[in-house]
């Protein structure tokens, strides 16, 4: 009896003791992992400078600098950073686009605003020249990031291309830019500060832009929820809030885009 008294006390302490290990954190007691993911000009690299460059990696290293906080940065597919943010086998991500079903597993610290638009060939005959030119055309093909949500009227457009299997998935933006640009589809999705970026890779006069009037989206930062806890997300949002207050978020984004597209750029929330 005093055994199997004992076996269960030690079951009982194990399982509080890997509810512990499991519970949200809350401050920085170890490195905080990062998703990062290809996507001109928060996260790109450049022929003349080697490493990566951008947004995302200059806003992280600010966040280090402000929280103490240590981060590793790990690259990863946008479809296994989201489903390891989920499974809470992943801390963070950056350049997120908050939906509802994303809400049930992460919070969401917007840092930025971007406006998607479609990059299409020059040289497609009719040319795309209006978003009701775009809509209606039945034989359009469109590549698109695989795990990507690019928001209205984007996303309900894609399900309906995919229906009549003319969306093609490719890893990440510039893959699918290389698509267009080799003339093997038709156009592909992309946000207006990566427009200047995507015409100087590319020969001039092969893309065509074409504002679909898309609303303005927030990208933010990204924490699961199974891993952060509510004082170490304070901790991160009020220092994003002080990164808008003084100006760094600002030459931050300047660093990165012409400064028209970095001014009207700013998350269209304060983060709260």
């Amino acid at each position: 009896m005093a055994r199997c008294g004992a076996a269960v006390l030690l079951l009982w302490a194990t399982l509080i003791a890997s509810s512990c290990l499991a519970a949200p954190l809350a401050d920085c007691t170890r490195p905080l992992t990062v998703g990062f993911y290809a996507i001109a000009p928060y996260y790109y690299a450049l022929e003349d400078k080697p490493g990566w460059h951008g947004i995302d990696r200059d806003l992280i290293d600010e966040l280090a600098l402000r929280t103490g906080c240590r981060f590793e940065a790990r690259f990863e597919s946008r479809v296994r950073i989201w489903q390891q943010i989920e499974t809470g086998t992943l801390d963070l991500t950056v350049s997120g686009i908050e939906t509802a079903e994303r809400q049930r597993f992460a919070t969401f610290i917007a840092y930025a605003s971007e406006r998607a638009v479609l990059a299409a060939r020059a040289d497609r005959a009719p040319a795309p020249r209006s978003p009701a030119a775009v809509l209606g055309d039945k034989t359009l093909t469109l590549a698109v990031t695989r795990g990507y949500r690019y928001g209205p009227p984007f996303d309900t457009w894609i399900d309906s291309l995919r229906a009549s299997d003319r969306v093609f998935e490719s890893a990440d933006e510039d893959s699918a830019l290389r698509l267009v640009a080799l003339g093997r589809v038709d156009a592909t999705i992309l946000r207006d500060s990566a427009w200047a970026i995507a015409t100087r890779a590319y020969p001039a006069g092969s893309l065509r832009l074409v504002d679909m009037g898309a609303p303005s989206l927030n990208a933010a930062l990204v924490l699961s929820r199974a891993v952060i806890g509510p004082a170490l997300e304070e901790k991160i949002r009020a220092a994003i809030a002080e990164m808008l207050r003084d100006g760094t978020l600002l030459r931050m984004l300047e660093r990165h885009m012409p400064p028209d597209i970095a001014r009207r750029s700013l998350p269209r929330e304060a983060p709260r």
